[in-house]
């Protein structure tokens, strides 16, 4: 089972990559980012709130800078490991982000995933106007 995405955003290449691979975007519901943007390198992605800590946590297989990522997604150590591999072109008018997450288990993995891309852009393009 797998989603594929593609997002037109209006920001330069170097703006967008530089910032997907930064451990200083902190897009809500996420309260903190580890990422260490290299070959065998780490993503973390960590939520914590009063009633719940959530953490996600993926090794970098592919950086091409400014191109392409490609990296593991575990989700709170559920056993369900799915890949994400995210491109990243320069338009005339920003940046074009194709995404295709792959690997998973269960349909409800997807669907929530599916929603989940959706909310994060949405939250990525609020963090990168404010930048």
């Amino acid at each position: 089972m797998k989603i594929e995405k593609a997002y037109d955003l209006p920001f330069p290449l170097t703006t967008v990559f530089t910032a997907w691979v930064s451990s200083d975007t902190v897009i809500p519901p996420a309260t903190r980012m580890d990422i260490l943007p290299e070959v065998d390198g780490h993503y973390r992605l960590i939520m914590e709130t009063p009633e719940f800590t959530g953490r996600n946590e993926g090794v970098f297989s592919l950086v091409e800078t400014e191109s392409r990522l490609v990296y593991s997604w575990e989700w709170n150590g559920d056993g369900e490991v799915s890949t994400i591999d995210v491109r990243f072109e320069a338009t005339g008018t920003g940046t074009h982000i194709e995404l295709i997450h792959t690997g998973f288990n269960k349909e409800e993995s997807v669907t929530n995933h599916d929603s989940g891309w959706d909310s994060y852009i949405d939250g990525f393009t609020v963090f990168l106007a404010g930048c």
